[in-house]
């Protein structure tokens, strides 16, 4: 196999490769189709870490020339480095001697030596070489350096006044280290596994702090790798770890078994704590609610005091996750935890996070905790004896698809189409063959005499009501619900009224619709003479009458006991959240 084509693989699971393979595509051509970031040579320049933003066409036109001229990023990154100690009147200090030999095997470029570097920027070095990097290799290694605001955020109000450590165990090209107050350079230490990094690092604290003569204490190893720095510890341990990236690192304590690159950096941060330490890390949003992080959260609230998570408004150039940081003390727990959101605060019991089997660390407010209570009291069952199957994946929708019927064709509906209760007009029709696409689920799911289908993409739920046998594409997935003495049209009526929205999107607070999460929803014990009732009003639903929704909705609140408050706190909660 062609080396271009081991590397496209590596990016891929063995699962979509064997289904490929029977079905004869182009691992090359199906990553391609799809953009697939990974590969990516676009350059994206990193306008969030500028401390001046008149400096953004400087580092543009830097950038260009170290391209045009075809040199060694390393030798270039070296270059910039010696002009700027220089110009800084520091090039000929001792220490800063010392600390430049590891590096005297590198090439000057002559031409970057007097090349104008602005002195206003914060960190101009890191900002070029980030402004150097493909946002392939950015994704691939989740190296997205941190804005000064973020930094400065995170490093707020430290004490460093009785000899305290800081340690940054993924410090880039030293954003926290920069961000630092009132605290000496032999109290910062810093890691990374990149030698560039390592060495912008170093030269940063040299220009921050000229008028020390020291060592800088930044390292070139991997963090998770490197057993030896265990007996190290440190006051503070504050970073922007790597995301999305996993490794073959064994989680010391056994529990992180995601393999989750930034759960092993905290779990690992956090062994490296001193006793009443405080460890700080920057996380993407979804730490908090996805299943694959039950792990990292489960370590988080059984070792030592969650104290506070605090909500950006921003995030990275090229990357649309939201992000979060966590605060964490090396203490005996605490029975709350602090929310900063929207310049506001809140405080919530940890016993919140206990409301899911995931362990969601779920935002929850008392009247909240209150109605989750109560509904949850009154559940008796859920949907996990139920049936669940996927829509159909074709491998190629451009050519198995096409927009109007012929001869062998039938009609085939996608998330799209799925609206509350019932399904708009399908635009697709298919050539159905099972054995030419790629996965399909049993056939008599697929023709069931009644099926509720909904949108997998959606952060609120929407179902509807399929008794045509009708067939459906995977951003569709198929329910066929069984909870005792519920028709499946009772059941379609409790999944799309406001309380199951308000459930859903309260506790799980995801983009997708999973499986794991709606089987979670408690389901009550109801009489044959209120499922006629909740049936027949969502029959006049699907039969055109919106005003039955109404009186639906009444009938579901009447059941679970909520009152008229709890009905207004639903409400606002579910229209704060959907029209975002």
């Amino acid at each position: 196999m062609p080396n271009e084509e081991l590397q496209v693989n590596a990016l891929i699971s063995n699962a979509t490769i064997r289904n490929w393979s029977k079905l004869d595509y182009s691992a090359n051509s199906k990553l391609n189709s799809r953009a697939n970031k990974k590969l990516s040579k676009k350059v994206i320049v990193p306008i969030e870490y500028f401390s001046n933003a008149n400096n953004i066409k400087v580092v543009e036109n830097i950038s260009e020339c170290i391209r045009r001229l075809k040199c060694d990023i390393f030798d270039a990154l070296y270059s910039l480095s010696i002009n700027i100690l220089t110009k800084q009147n520091l090039i000929d200090k001792p220490h800063v001697q010392q600390t430049l030999t590891e590096y005297a095997n590198h090439n000057l470029i002559n031409e970057l030596l007097n090349i104008f570097l602005p002195n206003d920027e914060k960190d101009i070095l890191g900002t070029i070489y980030q402004s150097l990097l493909s946002e392939g290799e950015k994704n691939i290694t989740g190296t997205y350096y941190t804005t000064n605001s973020i930094t400065a955020n995170m490093t707020e109000n430290l004490d460093f006044s009785h000899e305290e450590t800081f340690f940054d165990p993924c410090c880039g090209s030293g954003a926290f280290l920069l961000a630092l107050k009132n605290v000496k350079p032999y109290q910062i230490f810093g890691a990374d596994i990149n030698p560039i990094a390592v060495m912008l690092a170093k030269v940063n604290l040299l220009l921050k702090y000229a008028d020390y003569e020291f060592t800088p204490q930044v390292y070139c190893y991997d963090y998770l790798e490197n057993s030896n720095i265990i007996k190290d510890k440190y006051n503070y341990i504050i970073t922007n770890p790597p995301w999305g990236v996993t490794s073959s690192v064994k989680s010391i304590s056994n529990t992180i078994v995601s393999k989750e690159s930034f759960s092993l950096f905290f779990e690992k941060a956090y062994y490296q704590l001193k006793d009443d330490g405080i460890i700080r890390f920057l996380f993407p949003e979804s730490i908090l609610n996805v299943k694959a992080h039950k792990d990292i959260r489960e370590y988080i609230l059984h070792n030592g005091d969650l104290q506070q998570i605090y909500f950006y408004s921003n995030t990275f150039n090229g990357v649309t996750t939201k992000i979060i940081d966590l605060l964490h003390k090396k203490a005996p727990q605490t029975p709350s935890v602090s929310i900063r959101k929207n310049n506001s605060t809140t405080i919530i019991p940890k016993t919140v996070f206990s409301q899911t089997e995931n362990s969601v660390f779920s935002i929850l407010n008392k009247e909240d905790i209150s109605i989750i209570e109560k509904v949850k009291k009154r559940g008796k069952y859920n949907l996990g004896n139920s049936i669940w199957a996927l829509g159909v994946v074709t491998g190629d929708n451009k050519t198995k698809l096409i927009p109007h019927p012929e001869n062998g064709f039938e009609k085939i509906y996608t998330g799209k189409e799925i609206m509350p209760y019932r399904l708009k007009p399908a635009k697709n029709y298919i050539y159905y063959d099972r054995k030419q696409l790629q996965q399909v689920a049993k056939e008599e799911y697929y023709r069931a005499n009644e099926k509720l289908v909904y949108k997998f993409i959606s952060n609120k739920l929407v179902f509807a009501y399929d008794n045509t046998a009708s067939l459906f594409l995977n951003s569709a997935n198929i329910l066929i619900p069984q909870i005792p003495n519920m028709s499946i049209k009772t059941v379609l009526g409790f999944l799309n009224s406001e309380i199951y929205q308000y459930l859903y999107c309260t506790l799980f607070s995801e983009i997708k619709i999973l499986k794991g999460n709606l089987i979670e929803l408690p389901f009550i014990d109801i009489t044959q003479s209120q499922d006629i009732t909740l049936s027949s009003y969502v029959q006049d639903i699907l039969d055109g009458d919106d005003n039955a929704i109404i009186k639906l909705q009444e009938e579901i609140y009447k059941l679970f006991d909520i009152t008229d408050l709890q009905i207004k706190h639903i409400r606002e909660k579910i229209s704060g959240t959907f029209n975002k």
